[in-house]
């Protein structure tokens, strides 16, 4: 699941070195490393999205929502990646909607309705939808709203995906593995808008497009799954949107590491 498309982009020079090396394939060039790429790209990432670690409760569970009606129209191709400014929640502020998502996903596998309310939704509401795919669309809608710019569609496609996985995985995801998730599957999904945008100046072809954006999800999620700050204990709602907020923010820095 992606967000793959022919969104605007920035357009910006902070993204020139990431569009430059996915470029080198598209004439049968030499395929750049997949840590330079994605170094490259979180770089970028940071001067559009970067900002101040995010206070604990700064985004509080029961009170994030939908900043539009529910039936306002979908998201615009010809937006890009502007950050906090414009009245853009940022990374950071994508991370813990998206958190709260999870948690209510998390919370319906654990027929929690206690935990559902909080976040505002109702365990026999969730209980009467077909399947759990037809759940997380109801939660997604619910606490995220209709996508009416590339960076909310890249917010759904990223909870959604880890949204299924709480609800379906063999054995329950505890809270410290849904954040690593939905951080790596976020960082990807934002990383994709600009990546696959209009203003890269060759086509890269299909198929090595595909093998690289893998590779640069698998990247991404391979160093998420072991930040310098490992969370440890169980988080509550709360700790895991703090959690995701401040592990998206940091995550712009993870890629500085040497390997």
């Amino acid at each position: 699941m992606g967000t793959s498309g022919a969104y605007g982009g920035s357009g910006t020079a902070s993204w020139d070195d990431a569009h430059d090396l996915y470029e080198q394939v598209a004439g049968g060039g030499r395929r750049p490393p997949v840590e330079d790429l994605v170094k490259a790209l979180t770089q970028a990432l940071n001067k559009t999205q970067g900002g101040p670690p995010p206070a604990p409760g700064m985004y509080a569970a029961g009170q994030i929502r939908p900043s539009r009606p529910a039936g306002t129209a979908g998201y615009t191709r010809s937006k890009s990646l502007t950050g906090g400014g414009g009245g853009r929640p940022g990374l950071a502020g994508s991370a813990a909607r998206g958190a709260a998502a999870v948690a209510g996903a998390s919370a319906y596998r654990a027929r929690d309705a206690q935990g559902l309310a909080e976040l505002g939704l109702d365990m026999a509401a969730l209980d009467a939808l077909p399947d759990d795919t037809a759940r997380c669309e109801a939660i997604a809608q619910e606490l995220l709203g209709v996508p009416t710019h590339p960076e909310d569609a890249a917010l759904k496609s990223a909870a959604m995906e880890t949204m299924l996985e709480a609800m379906e995985a063999a054995e329950e995801p505890d809270a410290e593995r849904l954040v690593e998730m939905f951080t790596g599957n976020l960082t990807y999904e934002f990383a994709l808008i600009e990546l696959t945008s209009e203003h890269r100046k060759d086509p890269v072809p299909p198929s090595e497009a595909a093998k690289m954006e893998q590779e640069i999800k698998e990247y991404i999620a391979s160093d998420i799954s072991n930040p310098v700050d490992k969370p440890v204990g169980k988080l509550s709602k709360q700790g895991l949107i703090d959690k995701a907020a401040r592990l998206a923010q940091d995550v712009l820095s993870i890629f500085r590491r040497t390997r």
